[in-house]
Parts: C-alpha cells; sequence; structure tokens
C-alpha cells in the first residue's frame, strides 16, 4: 500500500508552522464548541448540537495508528471520520415539502476519489421527533455512517422505542436527499436497496426493565457518539459496523469512547492556546472538572490522559540544556490531575 502523504483533518485551518502535528488553528467560536463537549461530558449533561460533530472531526487531529501505549510507533495513522452537522428528520406523519440537502465539502469528496484516501467514513447523525409520555424529552438520535471500503452505507439506532417509525423516517430521508458530492457510484435505487439496518441494540430497553422507568431519548446522543468512536477506533477492521450490543458502547462508558475523546479534547484545546498562561490554562481545566458521581468517567479520563502525555512524551524525546527540567514538566502537566482532582 502506498504510503498516505499527511494531509489536515477538516474541516479545520491550520498554520503554515503546524510541524505535522495536525493541531487546528480554532477560532473563537470552534474552541467554544469543543469547550461546549468537554463541560458536557465532565457534567453528564449534553452540549449544544452543533458543537458535537466538530468534536468528533477533532478527534482525527494527530490520529494515530492506536492511542495505546504499545502501539507500533511506524505504523501508518487510522484513517479517519467526517461527520457532518447533524439533521433533523421530518416525521413519517408530516409531508416531506422540502427535500434534504447534503452538501459536503468539496475537499472530502476530492480526497475520497484519490486511490488511498484518508477518509473511510461519512457520519451523519440525525436528530428524530418522538413522543414518550414517561418523558419531556422529545429528540432520539441515530446514525448513518457511510463506509468507503465497502461502498455501503449502515444506519444504527440504539433507542427501542418508535424504532419501525424511524426506520420509514430515514428510507424516506435518503431517498429524496439532494447530496452535492457524495462519493458512491451507486444508482439511487441500488444505493436504497444496500442500506443496512442495524436495530439489534436492547441494552436500553434492559436498563427500563431494570429500573422501570425510562431512559431519556436525549441519551442517544451519547450511544450514537460512541459508536462514532468505535468505528474511528477500529478503522482498520473490515467489520467495524457491527457494533457490540453492550452497556459501555449504550453509555459510552469504555475507557476507548467518551473517556478517550475528553482526554483528547482537553489536550488539543491547551495545545491550541500556546499563548495561555498558567492561570489561563487553569481556569479553563478548572471548567472541565469531573463530577465525582461520575466516577467511572473520573477513573476512565486519568488512564486516558496519562496514556496520551506518556505517548507524546515518547514521540518527543529528550534533550539537554538550560530549562529543559521545566519544560518537561510543561510537557507533562501533571498540575492537570490536580485542577481535575482526579
Amino acid at each position: 500500500m502506498p504510503h498516505l502523504v499527511p494531509l489536515k483533518p477538516l474541516p479545520f485551518a491550520y498554520s503554515d508552522d503546524d510541524g505535522g502535528r495536525n493541531l487546528p488553528d480554532l477560532d473563537d467560536e470552534e474552541f467554544g464548541h469543543l469547550t461546549a463537549v468537554l463541560k458536557a461530558l465532565a457534567r453528564g449533561s449534553y452540549p449544544r448540537l452543533e458543537a458535537v460533530p466538530l468534536a468528533l472531526n477533532a478527534y482525527n487531529c494527530n490520529q494515530r495508528a492506536s492511542p495505546d501505549a504499545n502501539a507500533d510507533a511506524d505504523a501508518e495513522p487510522l484513517p479517519w471520520a467526517y461527520f457532518y452537522p447533524i439533521t433533523v428528520v421530518a416525521p413519517e406523519d408530516v409531508p416531506l415539502r422540502v427535500r434534504p440537502i447534503i452538501d459536503l465539502d468539496a475537499r472530502i469528496t476530492e480526497d475520497l476519489g484519490k486511490p488511498w484516501c484518508h477518509v473511510r467514513f461519512l457520519c451523519f447523525i440525525h436528530k428524530h421527533k418522538i413522543n414518550r409520555k414517561a418523558t419531556t424529552q422529545k429528540g432520539v438520535h441515530t446514525i448513518s455512517i457511510w463506509d468507503r471500503e465497502w461502498d455501503e452505507l449502515t444506519w444504527h439506532d440504539t433507542y427501542h422505542i418508535s424504532r419501525s417509525s424511524r426506520r420509514r423516517e430515514i428510507q424516506r430521508f435518503w431517498e429524496f436527499a439532494e447530496v452535492t458530492g457524495f462519493p458512491s457510484t451507486t444508482p439511487r435505487e441500488e444505493f436504497m436497496e444496500r442500506i443496512r439496518y442495524r436495530t439489534v441494540y436492547h441494552v436500553a430497553e434492559h436498563i427500563e426493565d431494570t429500573l422501570r422507568n425510562a431512559i431519556p431519548p436525549r441519551h442517544t446522543l451519547w450511544a450514537v457518539c460512541a459508536a462514532a468512536l468505535h468505528h474511528m477506533n477500529n478503522a482498520r477492521d473490515p467489520h467495524v459496523s457491527i457494533v457490540p450490543d453492550k452497556l459501555e458502547l449504550f453509555g459510552g462508558q469504555a475507557r476507548g469512547l467518551l473517556p478517550r475523546l475528553f482526554a483528547h479534547l482537553l489536550w488539543l484545546c491547551l495545545d491550541a492556546r500556546p499563548e495561555w498562561g498558567r492561570g489561563e490554562q487553569e481556569r479553563f481545566v478548572g471548567q472541565c472538572r469531573i463530577l465525582d458521581r461520575l466516577a467511572w468517567m473520573r477513573l476512565r479520563t486519568r488512564h486516558q490522559l496519562r496514556m496520551w502525555r506518556d505517548r507524546d512524551r515518547e514521540g518527543e524525546g529528550s534533550s539537554d540544556g538550560e530549562g529543559d527540567g521545566e519544560r518537561e514538566r510543561e510537557r507533562d502537566r501533571e498540575w492537570v490531575y490536580d485542577i481535575l482532582r482526579l
């Protein structure tokens, strides 16, 4: 396989002196979106929807073969996933007066047209309306993931209530969507026949049976994020679309899912503001402190933060000279653990 020429993960801009780090030049709006996701993860809440695809796209930045400490340093980076802004799917009982429009970034479709591209997955998070008397929340999230390797799209629905209705809604969505730059060469009729509908997810139903209470539909936002991260972490697996029906996936609790996303975004945000002094850094980290009740998140995030730190330190190597000790301590960022109280 030819060696991939390094490109920069979209949709971010980059400085010319990036040094190959894939460190995005985040503007204030982008930085605010990533911060919103960090705060939501730390508090067990939900960020504004427009922030979620950007945070998942940021996971591509500096993506390597594996974030594990024992990974092969010479291995090629994992293929990327590109996340389109969240789409709202019309309820099936509402006439479709306006066709859904998906306008893909031309740089993405250009890359997908190459024999060896960087992007394997195109991901579309959908918001569906639902009426459950047991909860006031009305939004269920599902995700469609197009896999370049197989030239087919798989739709994942992790919520058990009104699932058949959402399947009909997503069928209509893709049947009538006007998609600019979609790389699939399959005719629309054949494309529709090849869509895979993965609805064999029963964790939410089992949790409700156990608690004798409804799971808020909005929780599915984190479930589809976990499914997306599963794809990104296993991007060389030909059968990656078979997402396990496990609690750790539905809640994103596995340490390679939401805790890893948190660790990655936190280091990325600190690296993206090199002009900050220690006081500004500490104020930023302080607002991302994980609540005590999220014990699983605290424990697994600490593990991920240390793993990323150790890997980066090994990659930078060591040098001799005045001030090296201080720079080494700064790179370690041990103070972050004190601020986060991990």
